[in-house]
């Protein structure tokens, strides 16, 4: 099956972007839909078609789904990109986070902003419950982490408050 990012998911990844008009790798862009919400908000977009043919470059932001299949390849390519990046949104299978302490002590090292759980339905057909990671290399070690989530009515609310 293919499970590409629907357009709802795509904006909302995109309104985490707090730069205007800035440098964003899609790293695996698939279909291209997290690719045109980009650019609808005029940021320059890089979306190569082999992520391991880049060469190293720095970005404002990434913007990311990366496989899931095999999930190793999802964290092998968030993994790389920790490095070429200070401002990652991966929307990522909860395995991220909860199945291994030491990938999570990375993630939170690195600078966890916020986590989005999304609903089983964003991608019909699938098991994989999934979420999106909002990462900030430049955070404050004393940075409160926020679980967001979608709510019935289609909007966003905060499980913790800021």
């Amino acid at each position: 099956m293919d499970f590409q990012t629907p357009p709802w998911c795509c904006d909302y990844m995109v309104s985490l972007v707090n730069q205007e008009k800035c440098l964003v790798l899609e790293p695996t862009p698939g279909l291209g839909n997290l690719v045109r919400a980009l650019e609808k908000h005029q940021h320059s977009v890089v979306a190569p078609e082999d992520f391991w043919e880049l060469s190293y470059s720095r970005y404002d932001y990434i913007v990311m789904n990366p496989p899931f299949t095999p999930m190793q390849l999802g964290y092998d390519i968030l993994g790389e990109c920790m490095e070429w990046s200070d401002n990652i949104i991966a929307l990522m299978p909860w395995l991220t986070i909860i199945n291994s302490s030491r990938r999570t002590e990375t993630i939170v090292n690195f600078g966890l902003k916020s986590i989005t759980h999304l609903p089983r339905k964003v991608f019909p057909g699938s098991r994989v419950q999934c979420c999106i990671l909002n990462m900030q290399k430049t955070l404050p070690k004393k940075t409160e982490l926020y679980f967001i989530e979608e709510s019935e009515h289609g909007s966003w609310q905060y499980i913790t408050k800021p």
